[in-house]
């Protein structure tokens, strides 16, 4: 005769299924609210378009614009975050699909899971110390290392940014190697397991 399963576990599940049934057929509304903020092509396209509208206006000296760029950049580190996240929910059931996105997903498991919400690193700053151009920003939970990326030309071209160093300090990056020319900077969390987003990026002149 075989063991008698406890079922407390199935218990627990069956009702709190049960309830949430229940809940989503009082309002189905919840349902059409979270789909209406998945990501879609749409929403990509207006917030890319945006974006470039506000940073050209920025680069032009429209400094007004400034709190309007970094709102738009939230957008997108959203949006792309929230894909990104889909991607890695679904990654046991299709795994093809973080890799047609080009995100890298080895399998999932509850240790490694956290590494693959790494997040761009909040309150990038550049400031001149002793001489010394120098990068900082908060760390970010599950990052092993950071890379510091440049920019000569248009940021918005991706083949613009060179590597310029990588560290495992976030509060003190010293940047060297630079010509008095004006650069833009970004910075991203490394983990084992992957790259997280890049944060925004900022000018500083080199001197």
């Amino acid at each position: 005769m075989g063991k008698k399963p406890s079922g407390s576990n199935d218990e627990e599940m069956i009702r709190a299924t049960g309830d949430l049934i229940v809940t989503l057929g009082k309002d189905p509304s919840i349902l059409e609210d979270i789909y209406s903020l998945m990501p879609n092509l749409g929403k990509f396209q207006s917030v890319y378009d945006r974006h470039r509208n506000v940073f050209n206006e920025v680069l032009g000296g429209n400094h007004a614009k400034e709190q309007e760029l970094q709102t738009v950049r939230d957008e997108v580190n959203s949006q792309v975050g929230m894909l990104h996240g889909l991607a890695v929910l679904v990654a046991d059931t299709d795994p093809s699909i973080a890799l047609r996105l080009g995100v890298a997903q080895p399998p999932i498991t509850k240790r490694t899971l956290t590494y693959y919400h790494l997040t761009s690193p909040d309150n990038f700053k550049l400031v001149y110390k002793d001489h010394l151009l120098i990068a900082r920003a908060n760390a970010v939970k599950g990052a092993k290392s950071y890379e510091v990326w440049f920019c000569e030309g248009d940021p918005l071209v991706e083949s613009n940014w060179r590597h310029l160093t990588t560290t495992t300090r976030v509060n003190r990056i010293v940047l060297t190697g630079l010509t008095p020319v004006v650069y833009y900077f970004r910075i991203r969390a490394i983990s084992a397991h992957g790259e997280g987003p890049w944060s925004n990026f900022i000018s500083m002149m080199a001197i």
